[in-house]
């Protein structure tokens, strides 16, 4: 009795599962216990029972969650599995779609993927510093005639805000200018040209970079007077150089006829401020003969780095409130009016991060273009498939279902997509960094990294959703039901006010593309049409230094100068031959006050200013920069001679515009007078879109400058004669030295060849984005012939001419695009004022630029137009009628 009680609770308190399978043995023991205990065991263990009950169905519970959790996940993965499976069938089974959709979309997001690569690696990436954000950049703010100008800073002015700064953990400069910073290093191998910065006491400090092996300087140890000639090597030059032996610390090098102790190597991540720099000297090493120490001297660039919680308005504060002192202090300084002060990336990315941009945003359009085509297309698609899309519906599935399934067949396309773009985006990028190559600041920096990669999967996935989430809530509509009791002409016209929709927003991303490509082509022509003021065809120029270790004596070194030039004027082949110290595009000259005659110094103390080049004789003419009064310099403009000055038209019409310049004299300082014998014609020095500043041509014979750019005029190909031009400057010194050669054409390439990349690029996605206009345009005719072949074979039964009907499917077509057009062109007007930066000689409304792209979408729709209406002329009435 007591045992059939127990036995009834057990099955009341105990859930099912637990009481099958432990009920039996608990009656079993509990048997036991009644046996020994009596009627009173059964009150005894009823808490226990409770206890235990309890907790087995709390268990029991949390099992059978579990199970329905599970059952889920396996439903789930089971229809996920399925829809995947019935989503490649039914990309199979139309190949030839499939083929394109996947094509499209690995162009666009690859290409995407390969813009954000660059734009990762060059403007968001941080810099290789510690606390990269604190590292700031910071030029002095020159005030001339009420302009103000960035300059870069004198090591003197240099020296007053490191001792004066209070926000700063720390200030330094360094001296480096690209392509033309170097030494010689003898004394390894061969004699050869390296590329060098000179940094100040503070740069090491403020990078705050530790070598990978040896040391840095320390402050103390880069002043004057002290054991400075110490060496700080690059990872590129100690692994290339010395085989990355570590006890390269402590031996010496021979630099410029100098011994310097080699202190330690640099880390591969360190490559500041170039890539090519292969070592830092001390610039205390230079010598004031080269360049003097003095507040007008202004070259060096200054880095920074702030205390923890300082911000740049604060940092900015305090050297605007230091360099003003200076200019109160200093009668030199008395034209700075305080300080710039910008992030260091900044300073690095700045002139490349409009043009990535444009990119950036040019390389998205044609990814929506693309992506609204497809659209356009599985729309039309998922048009066709309505009858077997509705018996679906009639054998219960949901329009969820539905949804979810072709949902399912674009995001396979589209992840299929985004794994080939991953490919297109390794080449691209490395496309990309070829015709890129010395335009791109942290170009070593670009790779294919996490951020590119979550970037790509990103686009994939909202890419698949926005292409085939419109097309499958149009296919699914409940209007199914009465296509499918319609049959296959049935509810089709609705969707073609979509489709309509769908081809007018891509010939209007379309226009806003060109017309940014057709903006970016017109500056480019307008940058190659600009006249630089000299001739650059069969003009080679040869860089080096005259070595002031070999030749010591001021008088020494013109000799050899001289000598060096007229050895290569006997060279067969070479028609003509001169010096510059400064090459157009690879160096500016110094910046130099002056008063022309009859001015004085104003009450602000400000003089006129120019920039000072030094030539040789036959300069002008090897260039081809034309004569325009008086005569050339020469070579008895020498030591003892009358100091001969020769100026630009820019400075000849600003300083005497009433009058001729031959036999003026200008006045440097204030005993310095020097007669003015010839004018020349404006040359662009820095830039090809700059307006020609006043210059003035000294002659290096009587202020002589060590750095040479050899300008050769050839017969033939002058590529072929800079052997010959490199033996005859050595016939005069063996151990010289060459930091390059190069052709004037190459220099002209190189200077716009950022602008050459921009307009390639652009017009490259532009190109694309017609292409993917024309075939939107063209596969919604192609699909509304199909779709009106019985109309068509009943207006050709009924008379019509071929003509009519195909200009009813053109007239369509175009009307689409003009449509397209006007959107596009309203949105252009105010997107492409975005690229006002980087564009040269055109405004970013330039009417012939609108017009032209409007005329080409307009030619582009009507061609794609033609071909589908054209195939209409061609329906057979009897056949169209039968099929129907």
């Amino acid at each position: 009795m007591i045992v059939r009680a127990y036995r009834a609770l057990l099955a009341i308190l105990l859930p099912s599962r637990f009481h099958d399978a432990f009920a039996d043995d608990m009656v079993g023991v509990f048997s036991e216990l009644a046996r020994r205990r009596g009627a009173r065991a059964l009150f005894e263990e009823l808490p226990g029972l409770i206890a235990l009950a309890v907790r087995a169905r709390r268990s029991d519970r949390t099992t059978r969650a579990h199970e329905v959790d599970s059952r889920l996940e396996e439903n789930m993965l089971d229809s996920l599995t399925q829809d995947i499976r019935f989503a490649v069938r039914a990309l199979l089974s139309a190949p030839a779609f499939s083929l394109v959709a996947i094509l499209t979309l690995a162009l666009g997001i690859g290409a995407n993927s390969a813009i954000f690569s660059v734009v990762n690696g060059v403007l968001l990436r941080p810099l290789a510093f510690p606390d990269p954000e604190r590292l700031v950049s910071v030029r002095q703010v020159e005030i001339v005639k009420g302009v103000s100008n960035t300059t870069t800073v004198s090591a003197v002015n240099l020296d007053d805000w490191r001792a004066r700064r209070r926000m700063l953990v720390d200030i330094g400069g360094y001296f480096y200018i690209e392509g033309m910073s170097g030494t010689d290093l003898t004394g390894i191998g061969e004699p050869q040209r390296i590329s060098t910065t000179f940094v100040s006491p503070g740069f090491w400090n403020t990078l705050g970079v530790a070598p990978e092996v040896g040391r840095v300087p320390r402050d103390e140890e880069m002043v004057r007077g002290a054991n400075d000639k110490l060496v700080v090597l690059s990872h590129d030059f100690w692994q290339r150089q010395f085989g990355g032996e570590r006890s390269v610390v402590g031996r010496r090098v021979t630099l410029g006829g100098d011994s310097y102790e080699i202190v330690g190597v640099m880390p591969p991540t360190f490559r500041f401020p170039a890539p090519d720099v292969q070592m830092y000297i001390p610039f205390s090493t230079i010598p004031d003969q080269s360049i003097p120490r003095i507040r007008p001297v202004r070259i060096m660039n200054v880095v920074a780095r702030m205390k923890p919680g300082v911000t740049i308005a604060q940092a900015s504060a305090e050297m605007n409130v230091i360099t003003r002192g200076l200019a109160a202090e200093y009668e030199d300084d008395r034209n700075l009016g305080g300080a710039a002060v910008t992030p260091l990336r900044d300073s690095i990315v700045g002139k490349v991060r409009a043009s990535l941009l444009v990119l950036l945003g040019a390389v998205g359009f044609v990814l929506i273009i693309a992506a609204v085509n497809l659209a356009s297309l599985l729309l039309a698609r998922a048009t066709s498939r309505e009858r077997e899309l509705a018996i679906r519906v009639a054998l219960g599935a949901g329009r969820s279902r539905v949804i979810r399934q072709l949902c399912t067949e674009s995001m396979v396309l589209a992840i299929v997509g985004g794994v080939l773009g991953i490919g297109v985006a390794v080449l691209g990028k490395a496309g990309l960094l070829r015709l890129a190559a010395g335009q791109l600041p942290r170009a070593e920096e670009v790779g294919l990294d996490y951020r590119v990669v979550l970037f790509t999967a990103g686009l994939t996935i909202v890419t698949g959703v926005a292409f085939g989430l419109i097309p499958a809530i149009r296919a699914s509509s409940p209007e199914l039901q009465q296509s499918l009791r319609e049959g296959s002409r049935g509810a089709t016209s609705a969707a073609g006010g979509l489709r309509n929709a769908l081809v007018v927003a891509e010939v209007a991303l379309a226009v806003v593309l060109v017309v940014g490509a057709g903006l970016m082509t017109r500056s480019f022509v307008k940058l190659l049409q600009v006249d630089l003021g000299f001739k650059r065809d069969h003009r080679v120029v040869v860089n080096y230094s005259i070595s002031t270790a070999r030749h010591s004596t001021a008088a020494e070194m013109r000799d050899t100068y001289r000598e060096m030039l007229n050895r290569v004027r006997q060279v067969p082949g070479v028609i003509a031959a001169g010096a510059v110290r400064d090459i157009p595009f690879r160096g500016d000259g110094e910046t130099i006050g002056f008063m022309p005659p009859g001015v004085t110094r104003g009450a602000d103390g400000e003089l006129p200013r120019a920039t000072l080049m030094f030539t040789s004789d036959g300069f002008f003419s090897t260039m081809g920069i034309p004569l325009v009064a008086g005569r050339d310099l020469s070579q008895q403009d020498r030591i003892g001679a009358p100091i001969a000055l020769v100026v630009n038209e820019a400075l000849a019409k600003k300083y005497f515009p009433d009058r001729s310049p031959i036999g003026q004299t200008i006045t440097f300082g204030d005993t310095n007078h020097f007669a003015i014998v010839g004018v020349v014609g404006d040359v662009h020095q820095g830039t090809v879109d700059e307006t020609p500043a006043p210059r003035i041509y000294a002659s290096a014979y009587q202020i002589f400058r060590v750095k040479v750019n050899l300008v050769v005029r050839a017969q033939g190909d002058p590529q072929l004669m800079i052997k010959r031009i490199e033996d005859a400057v050595r016939a005069v010194d063996r151990q010289q030295t060459f930091t390059g050669a190069f052709t004037l054409d190459d220099a002209v390439g190189e200077a716009v060849a950022r602008p050459r990349l921009l307009a390639v690029l652009l017009g490259l996605f532009g190109t694309m984005g017609l292409v993917l206009g024309a075939l939107g345009i063209y596969g919604v005719l192609s699909y509304l012939v199909t779709q009106r072949t019985r109309e068509i074979g009943v207006r050709v039964a009924l008379g019509a001419r071929a003509s009519s009907v195909l200009g009813m499917i053109v007239w369509r077509g175009l009307r689409l695009a003009g449509l397209g057009v006007l959107v596009g062109i309203a949105a252009a007007l105010a997107l492409t004022r975005l690229m006002q930066g980087v564009l040269y000689g055109v405004t970013p409304t330039d009417p012939l630029t609108f017009v032209g792209v409007a005329l080409t979408l307009l030619a582009v729709a009507a061609g794609a137009s033609w071909i589908p209406a054209w195939r209409a002329t061609k329906v057979d009435p009897l056949v169209a009628l039968r099929a129907e």
